[in-house]
């Protein structure tokens, strides 16, 4: 068969084919997924599909597909090997010449120049800028749904990751989260919510991370009327940042949960009824547990008390290390932690409040105590948390400091000082 008026479609995006597609009758054959042929054979062929347009030196794709601390001693002759099982596998898939389709010259492999090659990531990349150039189109928009219908996954998904796959693979997925999300956006300010929901459910499965996106799911459930469900959200967004990554999500993000919170109480004119409706709703044991942004607020409504009062309250801090004094991994950071807002919760009074800071850290506030009484009680905190099984191979740092009246910080100077708690450094 004539090599003429054939094409290789070639997917990188996800898992690795090639196809040859013969334009007569329109007919095509698959070369299946190539997952059983050798590593660097796969390699070698899809480096020179993606780089097509143009020749490729053998010392690039040396650099591209082997590993610095490869024991090949002659990569150029394992090369000649790699190229002879690659025409082979292209011949398997209807190709009538080998030599004549992947091309070796002076240094350089090409490929025919009479042949067709098609990347799914090329076709990606067209239908991209075709929605960019005028997103308000349904021309546009459509080729967005094309563009996204192309990605089956991260580029060479099946593929140990080159530093040149991995580039390529962080690009695709940014412009692919882009392309989700902007098209969640544009379908959530048209009103088509349940496509809109979908997309954005997308955008936050592949980077949970990305806090517009995830913003935007819980206007979505909002503006579909499941108020209950972007609050509950907004929670689990919330405990996966901490535990993750250590941090609160972003200020807007929060200030948009704290409306809905808001909202989401009913308006009452009987200020009895209110009073019944702001009561805890389960029984009263240990310290009160609160978001980081409640914390701040009751701190800064005590210090402005104690100007008047004259009441000494503390501040202290726990923090979670490994034996050696370094951060704890994700998974048992998050065990940890747990057992620790038990301790704090079963051993505090139920007037001493606490949050969570960030990844391993956690925040009280005692009122009505003493450096000492607050130094004893954090201590069985401390014994408690001990007991469990995170606390057997965890260890502990609490800092205690008075809160600070209003406009007094500059003037207030640390002492720091060795605290009886075991395995603790306390400030005072």
């Amino acid at each position: 068969m004539s090599e003429e008026n054939q094409t290789l479609f070639v997917s990188v995006l996800g898992k690795f084919s090639i196809q040859r597609i013969t334009d007569k009758n329109n007919i095509e054959e698959n070369a299946g997924k190539q997952e059983s042929a050798p590593l660097r054979q796969r390699s070698f062929l899809q480096y020179l599909c993606v780089f097509h347009d143009r020749e490729v030196s053998q010392e690039e794709v040396i650099d591209a597909i082997w590993d610095a601390d490869s024991d090949i001693g002659d990569p150029a002759n394992t090369l000649k090997n790699t190229l002879y099982r690659a025409r082979i596998l292209l011949e398997k898939i209807g190709f009538a010449d080998g030599k004549q389709i992947l091309r070796y010259e002076h240094g350089f492999y090409s490929w025919d120049p009479k042949l067709k090659i098609m990347l799914d990531s090329e076709e990606f990349d067209r239908f991209y800028e075709e929605f960019y150039s005028d997103p308000n189109t349904e021309k546009s928009q459509n080729a967005a749904q094309k563009a996204l219908s192309l990605y089956k996954g991260e580029f060479l998904s099946n593929t140990a990751g080159n530093p040149w796959m991995l580039s390529m693979r962080t690009y695709y997925h940014s412009k692919y989260l882009n392309l989700t999300r902007d098209m969640a956006k544009l379908l959530y300010e048209k009103g088509n919510l349940e496509q809109s929901a979908e997309l954005c459910r997308e955008a936050t499965t592949i980077d949970p991370f990305d806090e517009e996106s995830q913003l935007l799911m819980m206007q979505i459930l909002y503006a579909s009327g499941l108020t209950q469900a972007a609050i509950q959200h907004y929670e689990t967004v919330r405990e996966m940042f901490m535990d993750q990554l250590g941090v609160t999500p972003s200020e807007e993000l929060s200030e948009f949960y704290r409306r809905l919170v808001r909202e989401d109480e009913p308006r009452e004119q009987d200020l009895n009824v209110i009073r019944t409706q702001m009561l805890e709703e389960t029984e009263t044991i240990g310290a009160y547990f609160c978001e980081y942004s409640v914390f701040r607020n009751m701190y800064r409504f005590i210090a402005r008390s104690t100007v008047r009062t004259g009441q000494i309250i503390q501040l202290a801090m726990i923090i979670l290390y490994d034996q050696d004094n370094n951060h704890l991994p994700a998974k048992k950071c998050g065990e940890a932690m747990d057992a620790m807002r038990e301790s704090i919760q079963n051993v505090l009074r139920t007037g001493d409040v606490f949050t969570r800071f960030s990844r391993d850290q956690y925040l009280i506030m005692l009122p009505s105590a003493s450096h000492e009484n607050a130094a004893m009680a954090l201590g069985r905190v401390i014994e408690a948390f001990r007991r469990t099984f995170a606390g057997k191979t965890t260890r502990t740092q609490v800092s205690i400091l008075p809160v600070l009246p209003p406009r007094s910080v500059k003037d207030h100077k640390q002492v720091a000082e060795f605290s009886p708690i075991p395995n603790t450094f306390v400030k005072k």
